[in-house]
């Protein structure tokens, strides 16, 4: 017996886990409150989870963002992770929010 190269060996298997992002989603005012932004963030969600078999999704949103902040935390059940101070370009700060599967 000794220590081997042979990468046919049998060693511990890694276990690949996928976390989604969501990068961007934009409503045009005029067709706000309609459920258009709910059911765009479920449909990704949904996809992330199923098809591409995601352990969780992340995003981030201004702090001052009330609706998205609602929407994501309030309907969509995400959680506050992490406050990023001066995140934006606008030196805005953000809250980085994840749906645990």
């Amino acid at each position: 017996g000794g220590a081997t190269n042979d990468p046919t060996a049998s060693s511990p298997t890694k276990k690949i886990v996928r976390n989604g992002y969501m990068a961007m989603l934009a409503v045009k005012t005029t067709h706000r409150n309609t459920g258009i932004g709910t059911t765009l963030a479920k449909r990704a969600i949904k996809r992330m989870k199923y098809k591409y078999k995601c352990k969780s999704v992340s995003l981030e949103t201004e702090v001052t963002n009330k609706k998205a902040m609602r929407l994501y935390e309030q309907r969509l059940g995400f959680v506050r992770e992490e406050l990023l101070v001066r995140y934006y370009l606008n030196w805005g700060d953000a809250y980085r929010l994840r749906l645990w599967f």
